[in-house]
């Protein structure tokens, strides 16, 4: 089952004729050059893009940068195609979204999994974002409570749930983290959290929740930085404990059940 929190997906690039007639330049952030996260937002965002005729190689110049896992590195890249003039900004998750907001000024910015923008003030709302920012969110309370009441149905009586956070993104995360909290208290669950820092660390940490007699998992956004999905569901079969994601694509690698946007 989807649900999308959209708003309206519109670039500058698609603003006057002589736009259409030049080569638009895009900047876009990523955390690594590979993996599903980059394959899944990159191909959504691409795919989008050929719809309004815009085609790599031909009127469109995709210009990317890898923070290389570096969240250090966002700022100095955002700076780097600041200064390169991309007509707008493809910056899915809150690091690369924040690092090219202050980047420049008057830049368009789009973004794919962010948590809360209205909560960050990227955006004054959903319905009318009323800045330059436009994408898709992948959390608030919304689809938040109705993850977990997913992983409801699909456990009966559950009551502990394990939530699996990546040591890097944890102050990324907060957002996430807060909301998942308070929707497991509005519905009387327990959290159980453990931290990894990278994909050996996941046995280790799906052992502690199965020490502390959790029911079912979910994650936050872990296959952001370190494309973990295929090893968190690969832990999560092996400790028999149902999943909860944010992406599809994160279900497609073995994953029970996925809850927000799609990128086709």
């Amino acid at each position: 089952m989807k649900s999308f929190a959209t708003f309206v997906f519109s670039l500058v690039l698609l603003g006057t004729a002589a736009a259409q007639e030049r080569v638009a330049r895009v900047g876009y952030l990523s955390w690594q050059d590979s993996g599903a996260y980059y394959e899944a937002t990159l191909k959504g965002f691409a795919n989008g893009l050929r719809e309004q005729g815009y085609v790599e190689g031909k009127n469109l110049e995709l210009l990317r940068r890898s923070a290389s896992n570096d969240a250090e590195r966002f700022k100095p890249i955002a700076r780097e195609l600041a200064a390169a003039k991309v007509d707008v900004f493809f910056a899915p998750a809150t690091p690369m979204a924040t690092a090219a907001w202050y980047a420049v000024k008057n830049t368009p910015i789009v973004i794919a999994t962010i948590l809360d923008p209205v909560e960050m003030e990227f955006v004054k709302s959903l319905a009318r974002p009323g800045t330059r920012v436009t994408g898709v969110t992948t959390m608030n309370d919304e689809l938040t409570t109705k993850r977990l009441q997913l992983l409801m149905e699909a456990v009966p009586g559950l009551k502990r749930v394990g939530v699996v956070i990546d040591e890097a993104m944890r102050t990324a995360c907060k957002q996430e983290i807060d909301h998942t909290a308070a929707a497991a208290k509005k519905l009387g669950l327990t959290l159980v959290t453990v931290h990894v820092d990278q994909p050996e660390a996941l046995d280790a940490a799906f052992r502690k929740l199965t020490d502390a007699k959790v029911q079912a998992v979910t994650s936050t956004l872990i296959s952001t930085r370190n494309n973990m999905e295929k090893e968190f569901a690969d832990a999560a079969l092996k400790y028999r404990l149902p999943s909860m994601h944010e992406l599809e694509f994160a279900a497609q690698q073995g994953g029970l059940m996925s809850y927000g946007p799609d990128f086709p």
